[in-house]
Formats: structure tokens, sequence, C-alpha cells
């Protein structure tokens, strides 16, 4: 009987995974050739992050290498070209150039139609996808197959579980959260105009770039009140400059490996700075001695405003620094793990809010217009810790911790903070459910416990569970940087590849014991004459 697989989540991670699942089941048939592949939105492949919203949101990735696809470079490039009958009616502003940083919605329009070809793609080699739109409310284990049940009293049994449920909102609780003047999340930037009056002072809490695209969408859509940013770190992104993509030197597996056995054993947060140390030098062609020293994390701006105009000036020129740490996307999981337990946390609690700032950069035409909100005196920056409460009449209240600065209050919040690493803090009735039930487990640094090759998630006793796998930001605490295209695609690949791999382990011994049997029923056979 062919067994079934189940995708819970139609996004970019599931389409990166089904596209090499596609090319495995291609070379050895007796893979489950049935997919259900269930997402709660309208659309199947652009999932949260890419979805229908406003042009201002920019990709920080550019279209000549952005793609969920191993072996198909440069493939969302030519697809605006040969597509452009389909897109350019909703973007006709947009110049396809290599170099230029499209809008995420259009880049989830090629997401949805890149979908649409996969699943003819796998019909065509005997592989039935069927979509299924419904959020997938709790997966039961029934001996060694699942019960998937879903919000609209859908039950469909599955063989193996894949959990690709993206980004995960952050679950409401307290009055602050479910107070109307709060917002949870800046998304669909789109439908900001409808919710805040256009006079409305709005205060946003975070400063990356979900805090971008919301003061951009804001601007653009028509607003005319203050805007303040509210930022614990201080820190802000980094705008992107002109170089091109590196292979790195330093910053490889294997010269980690070394090191760490040089060390004897997990290496600590200094050590992974001197490798990236060498590899500035190495792509800048200095001396080592040239290249800043890495021992403590960089503080953020003191002024917003100066910082912008630097990073803009600088952005007209090759930032090899930038290309250094975009390059580690190939081993970001292979640094995190050889770092010690200790080293871990110190790096979570002292350097990720720097390292996403320098790590996660903007283009220069987002940076710009900031700058010019600055400028006019629209947009402020108040960085320091703060905390949010209402008053008496249910307004937002932002107040700084340093008692030198007065309370400010807000027609309307926004929470720019992206999601929630703990499972623990996640709106999702699957992972409250698979919890309660001990069938996954929390991992200390985020997202739950999964197998770092197999990808099969771990439960309460510390078992794999080899019928079901989680990949993308469910995995943060295994992988730490899961929150880009190219990290989640390379990761389904391995996962769509270990799953292969174990399925043909399988097979053999069942190959093997079936052998046997026809052996004996073949010898009593001789035995007795028949």
């Amino acid at each position: 009987m062919d067994q079934v697989i189940a995708l819970v989540g139609g996004g970019a991670t599931a389409l990166a995974f089904t596209h090499t699942y596609i090319q495995e089941y291609e070379a050895d048939a007796q893979l489950p050739g049935t997919i259900y592949l269930f997402e709660k939105r309208a659309c199947f492949g652009p999932g949260a992050a890419y979805g229908p919203d406003t042009a201002s949101n920019l990709l920080n990735t550019k279209t000549g290498f952005i793609t969920p696809f191993h072996d198909r470079p440069g493939d969302f490039h030519a697809w605006l070209g040969s597509k452009e009958d389909l897109w350019r009616p909703h973007f006709p502003h947009f110049e396809p150039d290599p170099n230029s940083y499209a809008p995420r919605p259009l880049f989830g329009m090629y997401l949805q139609d890149r979908m649409s070809w996969l699943i003819r793609e796998a019909l065509a080699k005997g592989i039935r996808i069927v979509q299924i739109h419904a959020e997938v409310k709790d997966v039961v284990q029934m001996g060694r197959s699942h019960v998937v049940k879903t919000d609209c009293s859908l039950t469909l049994k599955a063989d193996h579980v894949f959990l690709t449920c993206g980004t995960l909102p952050e679950r409401k609780q307290g009055e602050i959260a479910l107070s109307p003047r709060v917002l949870a999340s800046p998304y669909p930037v789109a439908a900001l105009p409808s919710k805040i009056p256009s006079a409305a002072r709005v205060a946003v809490v975070g400063a990356r770039l979900s805090c971008i695209d919301a003061v951009i969408g804001l601007v653009e859509g028509g607003h005319t009140g203050h805007i303040a940013i509210y930022s614990r770190s201080g820190h802000f992104p980094s705008v992107r400059g002109t170089q091109g993509r590196i292979v790195t030197q330093h910053l490889t597996a294997e010269k980690v490996e070394a090191l760490a056995c040089r060390k004897g054993g997990g290496l600590k947060v200094t050590d992974l700075m001197g490798l990236v140390r060498q590899e500035i030098a190495e792509v800048s062609q200095i001396p080592l001695d040239a290249v800043p020293t890495l021992d403590a994390p960089p503080a953020p701006p003191e002024n917003l405003m100066e910082h912008l105009k630097a990073e803009i000036a600088a952005s007209r020129h090759d930032r090899p620094w930038q290309a250094v740490l975009y390059a580690t996307n190939a081993i970001v999981d292979r640094l995190w793990q050889a770092l010690e337990d200790s080293e871990r946390r110190l790096f979570m609690a002292e350097y990720m809010s720097a390292f996403m700032a320098f790590r996660v950069s903007i283009p220069v035409e987002n940076a710009q217009k900031i700058l010019s909100y600055l400028e006019s005196g629209q947009l402020s920056f108040h960085p320091g810790e703060f905390s949010l409460g209402l008053d008496a009449q249910g307004r937002p209240v932002m107040t700084p911790s340093n008692g030198n600065l007065s309370p400010r209050r807000y027609d309307k919040v926004i929470k720019a903070t992206g999601s929630p690493r703990a499972l623990a803090s996640v709106e999702s009735d699957l992972m409250a459910q698979l919890m309660r039930r001990g069938e996954v487990t929390p991992h200390s640094m985020g997202g739950l416990q999964v197998d770092p090759v197999s990808y099969e998630v771990i439960d309460a006793a510390g078992r794999r569970n080899p019928s079901m796998r989680a990949l993308g930001e469910l995995t943060n605490g295994t992988f730490f940087f899961t929150s880009a295209l190219d990290i989640n695609a390379r990761h389904a690949r391995a996962c769509a590849l270990a799953f292969n791999q174990r399925q043909q382990r399988q097979r053999v011994p069942a190959v093997l014991t079936r052998q046997r049997r026809v052996a004996r029923t073949e010898g009593v056979r001789e035995v007795s004459g028949l």
C-alpha cells in the first residue's frame, strides 16, 4: 500500500523540500507517492514571509541570487523575464536587474507559481500532491502512523509528518497583548492604514526588518502622525554594499572541526571571531592586524541619523565583512554546534542583537527612506530598556528605564519583534498539543529539539521519532539561524536526502525477511513433496 507524507505548512521551505523529494523519488520510486500539503493561508508557496502585501517590503537578497532551489541558480531572475505579463500589472515600477532588491510579495508570486509548476512536475513522475487549505490543529501518533486533525474537521492518516510551519506568531496573553491599540505584528503592512488613523502617534517596538517595513509602509500609505522606534539593544540594520559572493577559506567545516580538536572540545565565541577576522583579511587582502578585534560585541550607534548617513555612503562600495557574514550561511549551523553550551548562552545574551544588525542588512533604498523620515522629524529613534503599559484610558505608554526620561503616550503600538524563539511563547494549537503529550521537547535556545542529521523530532524522553521531522524556524535552537531562505532550502534538501536514506535502510531488512519466508516455504514444500 502506498505510504503518505503530510507537510504541515506550504511555504518556501516546503517547496524546497518537495523539489528535492521529487528528484529522490525519480531515482527511487519506492518512496511514498502521496503528499498532503496543508496550508492555512490563501496561497501555497509564499508562506508568511512572502505573502501578498505592499511593494515597499523589499527582499534583502539580490534578485539574481535568491531562490529556494539548490540546483536552479538565478531561477527567480529568469522567471521574472519569462512571466512579466503575470507580475508587471502588480509591480509596474520594478526593474528586474540581477543586482536589484525585489518586493517580497513579488517573490511570493514567484513561489506560488513555482509551487504550481512543482505539483505538475510531481504528477508527471507519479507523485500525487494534494493541496489542503486548512490549519493543522493536532497530529496524533497511532502506532507507526499519525492522524492529522485540521480546523475544518478534516482528519487524514499519514505515515510520515514534516513540520514546515514557518514563523509562528507570539501567543497573546495579558491586558497589553489583548489591547486593540497594540498590534501583535505589522503584517500585512498594506492593512496598517485601515487600522491606524493617519494622524495617530505610533510606537514601533523592535528595529529589524519588520520595523522598517512597518515604518515605510505607514508613511507611504499616507501616515502623517509621529512614529517612534523603540529598540532595547539600540542596534539598527546595516546597509548592503556592492560586493558579490565569496567562497570562504577559513570559515569552513573542516577548519572549524580541526580547531575544535586542537581546543579539545567545544569552541568559544572568540575562537569563531578569530576565524571571521582571518576571512575578512583574506577577502580584503589586508594584514590580519588591520582587521579590528572582535573580542566584544560592537556598540550600537550613538546617533542613528549620522549612522545611516555613514552606512549609505559605505554602501556605494564593496563591504568585505558583509560578504564574509553572508558566506557563513553554508555552515552557520556547524559553527553554532561547535560552541560550548555556555558560549551559546553568552552569544544569545550579548552578541545576538549586534549579529542580527550586521548580518541582516537592508537595501540602500530603504535606508535612504528611513533617513529622510528622521531628518523631517516624523520619525524618532529611542534606544535602551523600556516598559510598555496602558494608562487609565487604555492608551499605550512607553516608559524608558532611564529615570531621566519621561513616559510617552501613543495612540497605537506595533510589535515588530518577529516570531518568538521560545516554543512555549508561540501561538499554535499544534505545538501546544505536541508539547502537552511530550511528543516534542522545547530546545533551551529556541524552537524544538531535533536530530541535527535526520531532522527527526526528539520527545520528552529523549527519543527520536522516525516518522516526524521538523524544518525551518521550529529548529532555530538546533541550527541557530533559520530565517534565511537559502539556509532553510539547504536544510530542506538535507532532510529529504536523510529521509530517503532511512527508507532505503528499512527496505533492506524487509526484503531479506520476505526472501527468508519464501525460502522456508519452498523448503517445506520440497520436504513434503508438494
